[in-house]
């Protein structure tokens, strides 16, 4: 059996619109802690996603109930709703901030849950918030999501988007980020953005949930050149669920296993077996998926395994190589 640690999952926001007090059970949507403990898997990163404001995606926002609050109310709601799981069914869950944490936790017969979040706007140009965020247990940090803020650039089909980088705050919070223990996330970044984070960070880095752009050509994932740059620099990417990030075509609406083994296969290719995990975004992703949900995973390891990898390349997958990440990157 082997236990699996996930870079990304949105069922905090999913948890925020369903107005709940806690994510231990979910009818209805991917992902809990209840089904974490059934599956006996190792962690999970739960996202503090900050959806769209209306004056950047109305249509998005227009249906949304309860309403958006303001970025420190929804990130402290968001943040409450998982210290409130952790409190009330700490028999199987605990927080956790750094790899021994995570592996205590695990000898302990409880899932481990790492707090992050996927967007900085929230950080607002302010280095004293990432030291905010980072005493409020935040231990990742996508740096955008699809707009532009006081990181960056966001991943884009507009060329010069796509090519532009940080910002010189986004630059030197880099560094910040290092210094602190927050792992730098690329997911939703724009090219030049992540040749700029590979360029300056001193610590391995990650793409929480993106795939292979030369099998699914989504500007979410990776070149293959990115792929080698990454496992260079001893990160790490999360395989993505989602069939838009998994197909060439990517309207697709079916996530299969088949597709995701062969993602996970291409990342061993050009990056090799120590740069690629798991990033799910249950939550975040609709669609036809054979796997669902925590006790899904399994098929895809089966498949891994009859397409002839080894236990050890598996167990790299499925954990070894995002807790090697977390050990040498977090506090």
């Amino acid at each position: 059996m082997y236990h699996y640690l996930d870079m990304h999952c949105d069922t905090l926001m999913a948890g925020f619109f369903e107005n709940v007090a806690n994510v231990y059970d979910l009818p209805g949507k991917m992902n809990d802690a209840k089904r974490m403990h059934e599956a006996q898997t190792l962690g999970q990163f739960f996202a503090v996603f900050f959806p769209p404001r209306p004056e950047e995606n109305a249509s998005s926002q227009a249906q949304q109930k309860p309403a958006l609050p303001d970025d420190d109310t929804y990130f402290s709601v968001c943040r409450q709703c998982l210290l409130n799981t952790v409190e009330k069914h700490s028999d199987i869950l605990a927080l956790a901030h750094n790899a021994e944490e995570i592996q205590r936790n695990f000898e302990s017969g409880k899932q481990s849950a790492i707090l992050t979040i996927e967007d900085g706007r929230a950080v607002q140009g302010d280095m004293a918030r990432l030291q905010y965020f980072y005493d409020c247990d935040v231990r990742a940090i996508a740096l955008t999501w699809n707009f532009a803020n006081c990181f960056g650039f966001p991943n884009s089909k507009d060329p010069a988007v796509m090519q532009a980088g940080l910002t010189d705050f986004g630059k030197e919070a880099i560094g910040v980020m290092n210094d602190l223990g927050i792992l730098v996330d690329v997911s939703h970044l724009s090219d030049g953005g992540f040749y700029d984070v590979a360029k300056l960070s001193r610590k391995p880095f990650v793409a929480t949930h993106s795939n292979c752009r030369a099998l699914s050509p989504h500007t979410r994932n990776l070149t293959d050149d990115m792929i080698r740059l990454l496992a260079e620099k001893g990160g790490v990417s999360g395989i993505n669920f989602g069939a838009s990030f998994l197909d060439a075509d990517t309207t697709s609406q079916n996530s299969t296993i088949v597709r995701l083994a062969d993602h996970i296969e291409h990342f061993i290719q050009f990056g090799g077996e120590d740069c690629v995990g798991l990033g799910t975004d249950f939550d975040g992703i609709g669609g036809h998926l054979e796997v669902s949900q925590p006790t899904d995973m399994y098929k895809l390891f089966d498949e891994l395994q009859n397409r002839g990898l080894t236990s050890r390349q598996i167990d790299k997958i499925a954990s070894g190589n995002v807790l090697r990440v977390i050990q040498e990157s977090m506090k």
